[in-house]
C-alpha cells in the first residue's frame, strides 16, 4: 500500500471511532411531560401542564411549555425557609 492510501484510510478510521457528535439542533430537543409533572407545584402551574398535554398544534405547545417553564422557574427573592 502507498503511504497517501494508509493516510486516507488511517483518517476515515479515525473520523469513524472519534467521531464528533452532530450540533443539538433546537427542533431536536425534547421535554417529557413526566419530567414536567414533577415541576408542577401550584394549581396554575397543573392547568398549564393539562393545556400542554391536550394541544395538537407543535408551535402552540411549544409556547405553552415556554411559559411553564416561566412559571416553574425558582424567584431568587422567595425566602427559602
Amino acid at each position: 500500500m502507498k503511504h497517501d492510501t494508509k493516510k486516507k484510510q488511517k483518517s476515515l478510521l479515525k473520523k469513524l471511532f472519534h467521531s464528533t457528535p452532530p450540533p443539538v439542533r433546537k427542533d431536536d430537543t425534547r421535554i417529557s411531560i413526566s419530567s414536567l409533572r414533577k415541576l408542577a407545584k401550584t394549581k396554575e402551574q397543573k392547568d398549564i401542564l393539562k393545556l400542554i398535554e391536550k394541544e395538537t398544534i407543535p408551535s402552540v405547545r411549544d409556547a405553552w411549555v415556554d411559559y411553564f417553564l416561566e412559571k416553574t422557574k425558582p424567584s431568587k427573592y422567595k425566602n427559602s425557609n
